[in-house]
């Protein structure tokens, strides 16, 4: 019986042992495999891309491998670049900071590159050469702070974002001679501000900036520069946000903002036809719109209409 006990008593003693064991294992294999962050050291020279270890001779990455699954990466200081072909980034994120641009490289049309978690915080994603191409981000974008999308240096560059986008930072996009840049996730959860400008002096109100996505803008701001056009294929209904029109629009939507200002000109509360805006500001609107914009007031205005109402009301009930 003693024997029996004292057996009873290793076996529960090697059983917890056991179980100690496997606890620590598991735990520090997780510990283990817990995502580092790896560090650009160095500018990637022409024909060497995002998943290489090395560019000329030297280590991209602060660990000096190739980027893995596993980890982190940030840029502050270089440039990185795509391939020339459809690509998915290896690691588990890339942080664009200030200082830091993706340099996107297809060398022919309907190039995909991909970044599961694309984190810009101050960074730039750059449209490279050659010209004529056309390339789609796909994944996922978080915008920080604010950040840049620039495709100045050439025309005829088309781009697409399939990624969808959430942040309330300003999203800067330039575009050249003859650029298109069009957002076509849906429902995204961004809140700052698109702010697209033109770069040079030539018109690109051809192409410009589109929204094809329902609900691809987010709950934002909108700021197009002068020659830029902006088309947007789906009703926007941002009532706290504000639409700031220099360049041409394709109005075929109804859309509301909180406040509109087109050509420099605030609009004052109510709606506008195509009609009524194409009368006013003919340069702005592109001829065969079918759509209208409607400006409400602010909550803090609509709250002094009605204790203005009130007031009268108030007023016609002492006179009787």
């Amino acid at each position: 019986m003693m024997f029996s006990l004292l057996s009873q008593n290793f076996d529960m003693n090697y059983s917890t042992k056991s179980c100690f064991t496997l606890f620590l294992t598991i735990f520090c294999g997780a510990t283990l495999l817990q995502a580092a962050v790896i560090t650009q050291i160095r500018s990637e020279e022409a024909g060497t891309h995002w998943n290489q270890a090395t560019t000329g001779g030297n280590d991209v990455w602060s660990d000096g491998n190739a980027a893995s699954g596993t980890n982190d990466y940030v840029n502050n200081a270089y440039t990185l670049r795509t391939p020339t072909s459809s690509s998915t980034f290896n690691g588990k994120s890339l942080t664009l900071e200030t200082g830091g641009s993706l340099l996107l490289k297809p060398n022919g049309a309907g190039r995909v590159y991909t970044v599961n978690d694309l984190i810009l915080d101050g960074g730039k994603i750059i449209h490279g050469q050659p010209s004529i191409t056309t390339s789609e981000i796909a994944g996922n974008i978080t915008l920080l702070s604010d950040s840049i999308y620039d495709a100045s240096g050439s025309s005829y560059r088309r781009a697409t974002i399939s990624a969808s986008i959430t942040g309330s930072s300003v999203f800067d996009i330039t575009l050249g001679n003859s650029d298109r840049l069009e957002i076509s996730s849906v429902s995204n959860n961004f809140s700052g501000l698109w702010q697209v400008n033109q770069y040079g002096t030539e018109n690109v109100t051809s192409y410009g900036f589109v929204a094809s996505g329902d609900g691809s803008l987010g709950n934002a701001s909108v700021f197009i520069d002068t020659l830029v056009a902006f088309d947007v294929d789906y009703d926007i209904y941002n009532p706290t946000k504000s639409l700031t029109m220099n360049g041409e629009m394709i109005l075929d939507q109804d859309h509301t903002f909180g406040s509109v200002s087109i050509g420099g000109n605030a609009l004052a509360a109510g709606t506008y036809t195509f009609a009524d805006l194409n009368s006013s500001f003919d340069a702005n609107f592109r001829d065969g719109g079918t759509g209208s914009i409607t400006v409400i007031p602010e909550s803090s205005s609509l709250a002094l209409m009605l204790l203005s109402v009130c007031g009268l009301c108030m007023g016609l009930r002492k006179r009787r």
